[in-house]
């Protein structure tokens, strides 16, 4: 599982999975007064809750310790959480660190130990994501991710929605360069920054709708 939170420029959240929510949150309570769009990741309320029963069996399957930066890089591709290899090699660093008393790569973030906040966390996204007063892109690796709310919020033109088919859940990852002109689209169409952004010549990129 990938935790990414990330702010772009001070006028764009970008987020995806657990980090996600957190995002989801802080933009919903309109305190960001700088905030100007919102691009989520492959993650909603309905399959994230349907989820939660079974996270703790996710992690504790996963490797717990890696002699090397590039066994962690190799067993993430392997195990199917990430597809692009050289993406793998720029991400999964930052998310381990070095054990000096175990001699191994172990994980920087103990999301186990997360467990009792993920309900919290999850619980009414797709309402706060809704009422977020700024355009907001939803990048989904298939359809049956989106729930009633989300559904019905798209049917109604509240935010706009792309699915990305050939990727997994790390959009972001599996396919970087396609994801990078999905969002620089994105602040194009909205003009996001001081005085809106202009992008001319724009490679249109590959992507499906539902």
């Amino acid at each position: 599982m990938i935790m990414m939170l990330t702010i772009i420029d001070k006028n764009l959240f970008h987020h995806q999975s657990m980090g996600g929510s957190i995002a989801v949150h802080v933009a919903a309570r309109r305190s960001l007064s700088t905030l100007a769009g919102l691009v989520v990741v492959d993650v909603v309320e309905g399959t994230a809750m349907a989820s939660l029963i079974h996270m703790q069996k996710i992690l504790s399957s996963r490797v717990q310790h890696f002699s090397s930066l590039e066994k962690a890089i190799e067993w993430s591709v392997r195990g199917g959480s990430l597809r692009n290899v050289d993406s793998a090699r720029v991400s999964i660093p930052s998310t381990l660190k070095y054990d000096d008393s175990k001699k191994c790569y172990v994980y920087r973030t103990e999301l186990e130990k997360t467990e009792q906040y993920w309900k919290e966390w999850y619980e009414g996204l797709s309402d706060k994501f809704l009422s977020c007063p700024v355009p907001k892109l939803l990048l989904l690796a298939g359809t049956d991710r989106l729930d009633k709310s989300l559904t019905i919020g798209q049917m109604q033109g509240k935010f706009q929605m792309i699915v990305v088919r050939h990727t997994g859940h790390a959009i972001q990852e599996d396919s970087p360069e396609e994801f990078a002109n999905l969002v620089i689209n994105f602040i194009s169409r909205n003009r996001i920054g001081p005085h809106g952004v202009e992008i001319p010549g724009l490679r249109k990129p590959a992507f499906s709708k539902p």
